[in-house]
């Protein structure tokens, strides 16, 4: 049993903050970390995406595709604004005056579009499977909680870098920085103080110039980024959680030049490989 808790504790401790928060949140019983989170996200997409984000258009798409697949329809569905909303309530309490109709202030941002199956039934955005009953708002936009998680994360790059945040506290996974509480600390120290807070750190090998914008206006991003693990140039787009990590600024532009090299090389025997095609069919015989 002994050797059992220590086998776990080694597996849990190896995962990344975010990866724990994946198998957290999975709400499943399990016996090994590593394994646990390998059939949570063996179940997730495993496509090659170089695109680093979903947009609308590319939703759109999915939705009319599967409509026309399916014989049934779309849909778009819109959040409404938060004066939408205040308005709504305000004109809920009160009674008009005379029997002219007003404006409700309902206008809508413009929104998703969703196919609905041959029934009319909603799917997903995200996995495309049926909502189920009672979907006909804006709610219903999804079949359940991990599939918004997901789609969320995908679509919004506010929405990713605020759950990498709650998973990591902004604690750099490559030096152990913790980026997020420096920043807070220069951004309610005194201007003449923040100089002397960034020399101290890690972040002090940035750029004069860069340091500079820290000290006269600091910003969460010159700070910390979330990096994806499985770069998006080699089809790590649109990724879920599992492969999303925190760098500081030095960390993440020390990988950043690492990548490019990379890429470089790629590009290079590519280029290669090309000649080499072109020379081989040179000599083929007529």
């Amino acid at each position: 049993m002994a050797f059992q808790v220590l086998q776990f504790v080694r597996e849990w401790s190896s995962l990344t903050s975010t990866k724990q928060r994946v198998v957290r949140r999975s709400g499943r019983q399990f016996r090994s970390p590593i394994l646990a989170l390998n059939d949570i996200t063996g179940n997730q997409r495993r496509q090659s995406i170089t695109k680093r984000f979903l947009t609308k258009e590319d939703v759109a798409q999915a939705s009319l595709d599967r409509a026309q697949k399916d014989g049934g329809s779309v849909r778009t569905v819109a959040t409404e604004t938060f004066f939408a909303k205040r308005t709504a309530a305000k004109m809920a309490d009160s009674v008009p005056d005379s029997g002219e109709e007003k404006d409700s202030g309902r206008s809508e941002e413009p929104g998703y579009l969703q196919a609905l199956d041959s029934e009319g039934n909603p799917l997903c955005l995200s996995c495309q499977a049926p909502c189920g009953p009672g979907s006909a708002t804006w709610d219903g936009r999804f079949c359940g909680r991990g599939c918004q998680e997901e789609f969320q994360v995908r679509s919004s790059q506010a929405y990713m870098r605020a759950r990498v945040l709650e998973a990591e506290q902004g604690v750099c996974q490559g030096c152990g920085l913790n980026a997020h509480q420096l920043y807070q600390s220069v951004r309610d120290a005194p201007p003449a103080s923040r100089k002397e807070l960034l020399e101290n750190t890690w972040l002090s090998q940035l750029s004069l110039k860069q340091l500079n914008e820290m000290i006269r206006t600091p910003v969460e991003g010159q700070f910390w980024q979330v990096d994806h693990i499985r770069p998006v140039y080699s089809g790590g787009g649109q990724c879920s959680l599992d492969n999303l990590q925190t760098l500081c600024t030095v960390c993440h532009r020390q990988r950043t030049s690492h990548q490019a090299k990379e890429r470089s090389q790629i590009r290079k025997g590519v280029a290669a490989s090309k000649v080499a095609s072109d020379i081989t069919r040179f000599f083929i015989r007529k």
